[in-house]
């Protein structure tokens, strides 16, 4: 809690109070922090739909619901612009950004080349720990305990961010391939409506043959499984390509 009412209530004028050496490192705190934490609520629900394609994103109001100034706010958007979740247009705001089948496309096709790389590495390097860890997921996923669906969205990530990124062991790759998966699970839940009968179960038994090739450490199995779901994510899309297509 402040100590005094008289102070002010905006934290950007607090810190220009300061000394001018704390006043940047605080700056700096706060504004990484602050930014940090809406992006990835923005993230979130741009990914998940609750800013639809094409949602115009208020700065004013996210700062208000957010309880933060409008700076961190600013620098979430231009950081959701790079990974095109989000297009700033001049003297009109920030908007969602459409869906397009086709940059989709591109977009799996330079996350086969990296995923590659990324999956026979930990396949090579991970841990006693991490190979278990990977068993384990794998066999939660064939256990059932969550609906086909949500195991997709929720094993799979987790099975991509706490896992396979680390036990590649190479710094980069998991900033890179990041944003290249929040792009990826809208397109997954923006027509999660076109599944077809059994489409989960078929996704999941992808994603569990390069669990169990990274978790036994078979690099030439895990190449093939990278390919085989990469294949299977293509095939969805170009399905759904030529029906939208269809005359």
């Amino acid at each position: 809690m402040r100590e005094s009412m008289n102070q002010s209530s905006d934290p950007d004028q607090d810190i220009a109070q300061q000394p001018p050496a704390e006043a940047v490192e605080a700056a700096g705190e706060d504004l990484i922090s602050s930014a940090d934490r809406a992006y990835k609520i923005i993230e979130a629900r741009i990914v998940q739909l609750k800013y639809p394609p094409g949602h115009a994103l208020s700065e004013h109001q996210l700062s208000r619901e957010l309880g933060i100034s409008r700076t961190p706010v600013r620098e979430a958007f231009r950081r959701l612009a790079v990974e095109q979740l989000v297009e700033i247009l001049p003297r009109k705001g920030a908007f969602v950004t459409e869906i397009k089948i086709n940059q989709y496309l591109h977009l799996l096709d330079l996350r086969q080349q990296l995923e590659t790389f990324m999956a026979v590495r930990a396949a090579k390097r991970a841990t006693p720990q991490q190979r278990q860890a990977m068993a384990t997921l794998a066999q939660e996923l064939r256990d059932g305990i969550m609906e086909p669906e949500q195991a997709i969205f929720v094993f799979a990530d987790r099975a991509y961010k706490d896992i396979l990124v680390e036990a590649s062991r190479n710094p980069f790759v998991g900033g890179i391939i990041a944003p290249m998966h929040a792009l990826s699970r809208r397109f997954w839940y923006y027509y999660r409506d076109q599944w077809t009968e059994g489409e989960a179960e078929v996704a999941i038994k992808r994603h569990l043959a390069l669990m169990d090739a990274v978790a036994i450490g078979d690099e030439a199995a895990t190449h093939t499984a990278v390919q085989n779901l990469f294949s299977y994510l293509e095939g969805f899309a170009r399905r759904i390509m030529d029906s939208e297509y269809k005359i």
